[in-house]
């Protein structure tokens, strides 16, 4: 048996492809499967796949193994007169390769020839390799490359990069010291430093970096080869900016391994022109587009457009990534998209590529801005928060390009999502940088000057956004500055309407400034005019205001305040349920769930804050989410018997107001803090803090469902001691079975009659009572 298992390696080892080596090595093992070609970027480690696999199974192959390096055989030399017949040279040089790697008789077992490299070299190789095949039985063929053979009865092996991390919030050792990335990173480094390894305060270092290299092992390994010349921070920084282009390697490797410039190269050689200009436009895009996009600012016509994006994803240039509920998107890799925007610029295509990418984020949030509210408004609202990344590009560009209004029309239109997603702080510096602008360049215009309706309008949707983006940071003084500008622009464009709105907003960030009585009556004040106006939207806005600014100080003293602020908010529920206003509808169940808790009718609170969940995690909503889950939290800790859920809840939302930075008034604030500081003591230390942890390491989607696992109000069954009454419910049903009233109940509890008769109602449901004589047995039963 003759083996010649030559194929260059960067490191010896191979690291988190267990999995993809048992596929390989199952499919070898399969005498009917006579051709495997592995598949993928360039530097994703098929090469080395290929030879352990070979190398595992040897005794399957009795026949020998022989390797074939493609690229060293058919790379031309960088000097020299060049062929008269390039094509027929080529496919002479590698008929004539193959021809010599295999045996010259029948072997007596099978025999794996391993074709390293078939890339760039597929329509010569394909019918070379059909041939051998369909005249030697006894041939099994091993393939890798970027592109795949394209022969019948071929078996394709798609391989990946390693799973990085993901992004952690404050991730420890223990949680990512199994991480194939991590795993080969910290390996590499400890080889070209023995003394590195894993430790508490570098492991968020090594996090980052695998996240930005996506997990490539070439780029991994080259990037670990710099801990000789970097310490770690200063290499993700540096890789941050564009070093990972420069990475260079050993010289004892292929040419196309020795750099990542090398590797791109080597990816996009043989592109036509097209293919390359093609691929220079999609580099501009952050984090990818949908299909429809790539046809939209192609410098190609349609039908030449179709064409160059599947050649380009037969390369593996690009990858086409399916998108939980949302649109699947073209993709590129780091290296690629890198060596992509150096070819725009050297074409000269820059300028007219990011023109392009501009255009196209402005016309979209402008058309998407209507529609954020809309039957489809969770379908548009993910689409726009998947284009974040892509719509600040596009905003850098137009600032760059000096054109403001462009720039603040786009940056108008990206309030509701990223209030939505949680973007919260770099939405307020881009609403208040361009609404300064825009004041600047209207004094420019001097006094004389005829005002300018589009600029006043812009300039108030931005002071009035801004307000928006600052009250949800918590700054409720901001927040009524601005919304005071765009009451003004409102005015001086006769636009009462969007004044009032405008004043609404205002008058909660007055409230929440402590001056309550301007507040309240700015409120009453915005939703009167709004109804007069026939805006019930937006007089459902202010109703919501009104209600949370009169719950906010406690449970209103009298009845008909409680009898208002219910009014308030059923209203408010009836309008958003017509109109379909998601989030408003959402926000609006959390307040009215808050007011039902100062009644004490927990299960009233619950049941609202299950479908402000549900529907805040329909659209992805992040800035709401925290004040949501930790009210949720407050009620399960109490009533529910779930401490640990309740410290998991907690510790979610506030891992969520990092990201984010959204705040809460004190009062929820302090609640929260001291609901915190009881859990802690009823669990005791170890059992909090790992259920803490567990909350913190919670991903934004999963945090709803965490919430509403938990068991739910009216549930007897399911609930076991959850079922029981609450302490506040058993005072009430004793005091009923002693014949006292309601009103007679509500004085000895110094509580409002109406909670009384809300406490009467649950406990008739969890007893499965009709009339108060049945509560007065059933108590006396149980007690």
């Amino acid at each position: 048996m003759s083996t010649d298992l030559g194929t260059p390696l960067l490191s010896d080892g191979l690291v988190g492809r267990e999995l993809d080596l048992m596929g390989v090595q199952g499919r070898l093992q399969d005498p009917s499967i006579r051709l495997t070609t592995l598949t993928g970027p360039g530097g994703i480690g098929k090469s080395r796949l290929a030879a352990e696999a070979a190398r595992s199974l040897a005794h399957e192959f009795p026949g020998g193994i022989r390797t074939l390096d493609l690229p060293a055989l058919t790379t031309p030399p960088a000097a020299g007169p060049a062929p008269e017949d390039p094509a027929g040279d080529l496919a002479g040089v590698l008929a004539d390769a193959v021809s010599r790697a295999l045996p010259e008789t029948a072997p007596a077992g099978r025999f794996l020839l391993v074709l390293d490299g078939v890339e760039h070299l597929t329509a010569l190789l394909a019918p070379l390799v059909a041939e051998h095949l369909a005249d030697n039985p006894w041939l099994t063929v091993l393939a890798t490359g970027q592109q795949v053979l394209r022969i019948y009865g071929e078996r394709v092996v798609p391989v990946a990069p390693l799973a990085p991390p993901g992004p952690l919030l404050e991730p420890e050792v223990a949680d990512v010291q199994e991480n194939p990335a991590v795993q080969l990173f910290t390996r590499r480094a400890h080889e070209v430093n023995p003394e590195f390894t894993l430790t508490a305060e570098n492991v968020e270092a090594v996090v980052a970096i695998c996240n930005l290299l996506e997990g490539v092992p070439l780029v991994l390994e080259l990037a670990a080869r710099r801990l000789r010349l970097f310490p770690l921070q200063e290499l993700h920084a540096w890789l941050g900016r564009g070093g990972d282009s420069h990475l260079s390697g050993p010289v004892d490797v292929p040419a196309r391994q020795r750099s990542v410039l090398a590797m791109a190269e080597w990816s996009c050689r043989g592109l036509t022109t097209e293919q390359r200009s093609l691929l220079g436009r999609l580099a501009v895009f952050e984090r990818g587009t949908t299909l429809a996009t790539a046809e939209k600012v192609s410098p190609l016509p349609p039908a030449e457009t179709a064409e160059a994006i599947e050649a380009l994803l037969d390369r593996n240039l690009l990858a086409l990534a399916e998108q939980p509920r949302a649109d699947s998107r073209l993709t590129m890799s780091r290296t690629i998209r890198t060596y992509g925007l150096a070819q725009v610029e050297e074409t000269g295509d820059g300028p007219a590529a990011r023109a392009a990418h501009a255009r196209h984020y402005r016309k979209l949030l402008h058309t998407l801005d209507g529609r954020f509210q809309g039957s489809e408004q969770r379908r548009w609202l993910r689409a726009a928060a998947v284009e974040h990344e892509n719509v600040l590009a596009a905003l850098r560009h137009l600032r760059e390009e000096g054109d403001l209004r462009g720039r603040a029309a786009l940056v108008a239109a990206s309030l509701r999502p990223w209030l939505v997603s949680g973007e919260l702080r770099e939405g307020l510096r881009w609403f208040d940088s361009t609404a300064q602008a825009l004041h600047a360049e209207q004094t420019a215009r001097g006094e004389e000057a005829p005002e300018d309706e589009e600029l006043l309008r812009l300039s108030a949707r931005l002071h009035d956004g801004a307000g928006c983006l600052a009250a949800a940071l918590g700054d409720h003084d901001g927040a009524s500055h601005r919304h005071r500008r765009a009451v003004a622009l409102y005015k001086r464009l006769r636009d009462p309407r969007k004044g009032a709105r405008a004043s609404a907003r205002m008058g909660l960030a007055y409230f929440h400034c402590g001056d309550r009585a301007v507040g309240q009556s700015l409120l009453s004040a915005a939703r009167a005019t709004l109804e007069a106006q026939g805006d019930t939207a937006g007089s459902a806005e202010a109703a919501t205001g009104l209600a949370e600014a009169l719950t906010a100080g406690g449970t209103p003293d009298s009845k008909e305040a409680r009898e208002e602020v219910r009014g308030l908010l059923d209203r408010a529920v009836r309008i958003h349920r017509q109109s379909g206003e998601i989030r408003d509808l959402a926000r609006t169940l959390l307040v009215s769930a808050r007011a039902a808790l100062q009644d004490e009718d927990e299960e009233t609170a619950q049941t609202a804050l299950r479908e402000s969940l549900r529907l805040f995690d329909s659209i992805d909503e992040r800035t709401e989410l925290p004040a949501a889950l930790e009210t949720f939290a407050l009620i399960i800790q109490s009533t529910a018997g779930q401490p640990q859920r309740a410290t998991r809840l907690f510790a979610a939302a506030e891992s969520l107001r990092r990201r984010t930075g959204a705040k809460v008034p004190d009062g929820h604030w302090n609640r929260v803090q001291e609901a915190v500081t009881g859990l802690r003591r009823q669990l005791g230390w170890t059992v909090f803090a790992t259920a803490w942890v567990e909350g913190l390491r919670l991903r934004p989607g999963a945090m709803a469902a965490e919430a509403l696992a938990a068991v739910g109000p009216g549930r007897a069954e399911d609930r076991g001691e959850a079922a029981v009454l609450t302490p506040r419910q058993l005072q009430v049903a004793l005091l009923v079975a002693e014949g006292l009233t309601n009103r007679q109940i509500a004085g000895q509890l110094s509580i409002a009659e109406w909670t009384v008769v809300n406490h009467v109602r649950h406990v008739m449901r969890k007893l499965g009572c009709n009339s108060r004589v049945q509560v007065a047995w059933a108590v006396g039963r149980r007690h």
